[in-house]
């Protein structure tokens, strides 16, 4: 029986506390209060503004803008505002400047780039030189000594003209020597001609005076062409 009363009494603790924990499901831009046993929903401070007092029981939230390089970007009851960020740092620059409901956005400058994701740091931006890429083929190609060093063919129609001028040469050279040979030929010939007519010395009273006199067939050889007698 005893154990009875003490179920039931705890039973009756629940319903009676169950009213005060409904009471403090408040919405995002609502805080409960009080701290130490909440049964209200105080509405926080906008953005832009910060908590400047409260009273101790009451829901008499009041609210102070924000002043300076100070800033706060949502529903708050802080007592103070946030501090603006600096975008005056090393190769640095604001891209949005700070305002009462929005911090300052920082960029980098041409040439640098953020060193993390709330760019805290600019640093060089590494300059790379692009190299062209070659496709890759199916087989690779490995060079033998046989390849090496073996002689490139010469096309067959560069081969015949070399032959043309090479035997066009060695005419024309033929040609030259024999326009060179032709009057050391002449001569030759002249001098054989003029030892065969040579005639014998003719006995005293043989001959005359005409008789006894070797001429030469020919004295000059004029026209080295026509043939001597002999």
């Amino acid at each position: 029986m005893q154990s009875f009363y003490y179920i039931a009494l705890l039973f009756l603790c629940d319903f009676s506390v169950l009213p005060s924990v409904l009471s403090i499901w408040c919405n995002d831009s609502q805080y409960t209060w009080p701290v130490d046993q909440p049964k209200l929903c105080c509405d926080k401070c906008p953005p832009g503004k910060h908590l400047s007092r409260r009273p101790a029981d009451t829901c008499g939230t009041e609210c102070k803008t924000c002043t300076g390089d100070r800033y706060t970007d949502s529903y708050n009851v802080q007592m103070d505002c946030d501090v603006c960020r600096s975008c005056n740092k090393e190769n640095m620059e604001p891209e949005s400047q700070c305002s009462v409901t929005r911090n300052a956005v920082c960029r980098c400058k041409a040439g640098f780039k953020c060193r993390d994701q709330q760019c805290t740091q600019c640093i060089p931006v590494p300059t790379t030189t692009s190299k062209p890429t070659l496709p890759p083929s199916t087989t690779a190609f490995k060079p033998s000594a046989s390849t090496i060093f073996a002689p490139s063919p010469a096309p067959v129609k560069d081969t015949m003209w070399y032959l043309v001028i090479i035997a066009l040469l060695c005419v024309g050279l033929v040609l030259i020597v024999i326009s060179k040979l032709k009057p050391i030929l002449c001569w030759i010939r002249s001098k054989q001609g003029y030892i065969l007519t040579e005639k014998p010395t003719a006995l005293p009273g043989n001959a005359t005076d005409d008789e006894g006199v070797s001429k030469p067939v020919q004295e000059m050889c004029g026209k080295c062409e026509q043939p001597i007698e002999v």
